[in-house]
């Protein structure tokens, strides 16, 4: 059972359909889900959402990317490729508040679960489509996977060095996306709550993750250059900010200003270089960024990274230090904040498993799962009961394969 995680009750009695997969859709529910909205998965017989078979299977039909973004829902496994499964989805219309799909424009109305058969059933539905590039334009109808996004939207060519662009090395414009189309959620629900008006919300992952990268084109709008990659070492035009090598590890520094570079000389026993003609404003040093660079660098070297990490925060200046993930799930702030939630009974599961919250607290309370992922259908028939099907007509549905 979960060890630290009340239940959050801020979108209590709020009801979502989510007929996502992988992992932008399931992820912006999975948001809602920690906030206690309660969501219920629809899923195919059979294999349900292709992200249970992806990667290791810890149990059958249980990946740990379906773990990480499943807990908290009910799920239902339904054939919406019959009439009857239809129908079903039609009663189900009705006493939901949001409706989540990640499918390609047009695929939801060719199977009868488009916006508009959704407005019918319910006219104040809020109804989030998830897409690559929209539902509309000369694009709309393209897959669209995060490799691919990061790529179509600026990502590759802001990371990574001057010779060689980088992917992100993990599914940002996925998990992005989920962010943000979970705040258009929330602002629908707001209109709801004060207009009674259901919305129609078209996400593009595309320009979600351009909305992330928002400083990148802000500052190509207002200058019409491309900034350069600069790897490892943001602000790469000045020599107070970037990634250091220490005794045992990398320090990080970010001294972006003349005040923080000011402390930050001053911090390391080096005033002398803000009577330097070369280095004193920090904006005019560009040109001596290396020289620059080069002395923190035989500064640092001669000490660990836990050593001026501490230097550098007592003398209020921005500085961490790289971290694996096995070092980050050890740090004493986030433990302090229970901020991974244990639970203990994950079906076919021997051992505990740990999830993550949803990254911020309520009232001081995580905001971690309280119940485990579903396994394929578990809830179909508290479910379709809810809606008002009765049992002789579930175990019809049953029989026909319609559910399971």
């Amino acid at each position: 059972m979960p060890e630290n995680s009340p239940r959050i009750d801020l979108l209590e009695g709020v009801r979502v359909l989510d007929f996502t997969h992988v992992h932008a859709g399931p992820l912006c529910t999975y948001q809602l889900a920690l906030m206690g909205a309660d969501v219920i998965k629809v899923e195919a017989p059979g294999a349900g959402d292709q992200m249970r078979s992806m990667g290791v299977q810890l149990a059958p039909g249980i990946s740990p990317g379906f773990l990480g973004q499943n807990a908290n829902k009910r799920s239902i496994a339904l054939d919406l490729k019959t009439e009857d499964g239809v129908r079903v989805v039609s009663r189900l219309m009705k006493d939901a508040d949001v409706i989540v799909i990640n499918m390609r424009p047009g695929t939801a109305e060719r199977i009868g679960i488009g916006y508009e058969t959704a407005r019918t059933a319910n006219p104040s539905i809020i109804y989030c489509a998830i897409s690559g590039y929209g539902q509309t334009g000369p694009d709309a109808d393209r897959p669209a996977m995060d490799h691919l996004i990061q790529g179509e939207s600026g990502m590759f060519m802001a990371t990574g060095t001057e010779e060689q662009p980088v992917r992100v090395g993990f599914a940002v414009a996925d998990a992005g996306t989920a962010v943000i189309a979970s705040s258009a959620i929330l602002g629908a629900l707001v209109r709801k709550g004060r207009e009674g008006a259901g919305a129609f919300l078209d996400v593009s992952m595309l320009e979600s993750c351009m909305t992330l990268m928002g400083l990148n084109y802000y500052n190509f709008f207002a200058t019409g250059k491309i900034g350069a990659r600069v790897g490892p070492n943001p602000l790469a035009q000045i020599g107070s900010a970037g990634t250091w090598k220490t005794k045992d590890g990398v320090l990080l520094v970010n001294a972006n200003n003349q005040r923080l570079f000011e402390r930050m000389a001053r911090a390391l026993g080096r005033g002398d270089l803000l009577e330097d003609d070369r280095f004193r404003d920090i904006n005019a040093s560009s040109k001596h960024r290396d020289e620059l660079r080069a002395i923190f660098s035989e500064i640092f070297s001669t000490d660990s990274a836990n050593h001026w990490d501490d230097v550098l925060r007592k003398a209020g200046v921005p500085s961490g230090q790289l971290k694996n993930l096995d070092e980050v799930v050890k740090h004493p702030q986030l433990k302090f904040r229970n901020s991974f939630t244990t639970i203990s009974d994950v079906p076919g599961m021997d051992d505990a498993l740990t999830f993550l919250g949803a990254g911020f607290t309520v009232d001081d309370a995580p905001t971690g799962p309280t119940s485990v992922p579903p396994t394929l259908g578990r809830d179909s028939d508290e479910i379709l009961t809810e809606s008002g099907i009765n049992p002789l007509e579930i175990k019809r549905l049953r029989k026909i394969g319609v559910i399971i």
